[in-house]
């Protein structure tokens, strides 16, 4: 590394740090964070002399002196800017203007009703046309950070592989700023739950292993307080980890992939035959009154939560196949956590234990007594908390290089 690219690495660090320690224990002083930072007082200056100019910190009142001259405090100031986040899913569209907390102002959400390849692409640059035209001064405005399931190339800021939505090598990044002018990011959705966890999480946890389960199955790897991507970016695909052997054929060309097993669309489509064909008795009869696209993840938990036979079959067979998962995971990376999230998993208790349990008797002794698996941490809207701290990151280095 040159001379020059250190001092670069280490004024960034010293920036990140300094302001995620304001936004963590602000209001505080420049004297107070130059010692929990240790760095020089001018370094400090001039750090907040340039984050007080492009409006994200702001004095607060003064502090308490024991003789002389009172500090002047300075806090994190959310309001001054904000961002435009979009999430991209196979079942829809939205787009969200937040303050940098994570305060979501305006959201709109578009159904993608099928939609794939160009079709998709057309309704998405539609959707965030409509939504640019009437927001106020754009100048306040940091960027646009967009989230999307499959393979993505980050830095490159590209779709690579979402075989659902028939997207391959879409340069998302370079149409939106060539449409908007507008600084634009992308990443893989789960990975920015990951650098959200680390973000606006309850635990700054270096190690570990982040699992979704919704309408796909998607993981993110934190390594060292770092996001693992992989040799091409593809890293976290554990959706497409086989844990059945010749099991059902697979989006990806494979059979027997974890997705098939878990996600909202496989239990769906069970609920629905389970009623059809089998003349199950279930509570979740009651709350659809026959019609079936009524029946949602919420519905489903809630189910689980009560207790209905036909909803403890199908948890306990997600639990099963989990399971095989994640332990073929911790083997592997060691992490020391591992967080469950989605819409199938959020308020699910029953799934957490059971998984618990069942990962504790499949485990090495040595690695199952020393990983513990949680729900996330993260509360509102995790989708724009994603896309939120994927800016954040990128553009602003909040939280890059430690959680103080």
């Amino acid at each position: 590394m040159t001379l020059e690219k250190k001092v670069h690495l280490i004024q960034a660090m010293n920036r990140s740090n300094i302001l995620n320690l304001i936004r963590l224990e602000g209001p505080i002083s420049k004297r107070a964070v130059a010692k929990r930072i240790q760095v020089s007082p001018t370094t400090v200056n001039s750090i907040v002399s340039d984050l007080m100019r492009e409006g994200f910190v702001k004095e607060k009142g003064v502090g308490y002196s024991t003789g002389g001259r009172k500090p002047v405090l300075y806090t994190f100031d959310p309001d001054v800017n904000f961002v435009i986040a979009v999430s991209l899913s196979n079942s829809s569209i939205r787009i969200a203007s937040l303050n940098l907390n994570g305060d979501i102002k305006e959201i709109k959400t578009h159904a993608t009703e099928k939609r794939q390849g160009r079709a998709y692409i057309e309704l998405f640059l539609n959707a965030l046309t409509l939504f640019v035209e009437h927001l106020e001064d754009l100048s306040r405005c940091v960027g646009i950070s967009i989230i999307a399931p499959g393979v993505v190339d980050a830095k490159r800021g590209v779709i690579k592989y979402n075989a659902r939505l028939a997207l391959f090598e879409v340069g998302i990044k370079k149409l939106v700023e060539e449409t908007f002018g507008i600084t634009t990011f992308l990443d893989n959705d789960t990975h920015s739950f990951v650098i959200a966890e680390r973000y606006f999480g309850a635990d700054a946890y270096r190690n570990l292993l982040y699992i979704t389960v919704g309408e796909g199955v998607g993981s993110g790897i934190l390594v060292n307080g770092e996001i693992y991507r992989g040799h091409s970016g593809s890293s976290g695909e554990i959706g497409h980890m086989a844990v059945v052997q010749g099991g059902a054929p697979c989006s990806c060309g494979n059979k027997g992939c974890l997705e098939n097993y878990v996600s909202w669309p496989t239990i769906h489509s069970k609920i629905v035959s389970a009623l059809l064909t089998q003349g199950v008795e279930t509570s979740i009869s009651a709350h659809i009154d026959g019609d079936f696209n009524s029946i949602t993840p919420e519905l489903f938990v809630e189910a689980v939560e009560e207790g209905d036979p036909l909803s403890m079959q199908l948890i306990e067979e997600m639990a099963e196949y989990l399971s095989v998962a994640i332990v073929n995971a911790v083997h592997l990376l060691n992490p020391e956590a591992v967080v469950l999230s989605g819409e199938l998993v959020q308020g699910n208790e029953t799934l957490l234990a059971l998984v618990r349990e069942k990962v504790s008797r499949r485990a090495l002794p040595s690695v199952g007594a020393n990983v513990g698996i949680h729900m996330t941490s993260l509360r509102g809207d995790i989708e724009m908390l994603g896309a939120l701290s994927v800016l954040l990151q990128e553009e602003m280095h909040v939280g890059r290089y430690s959680r103080l």
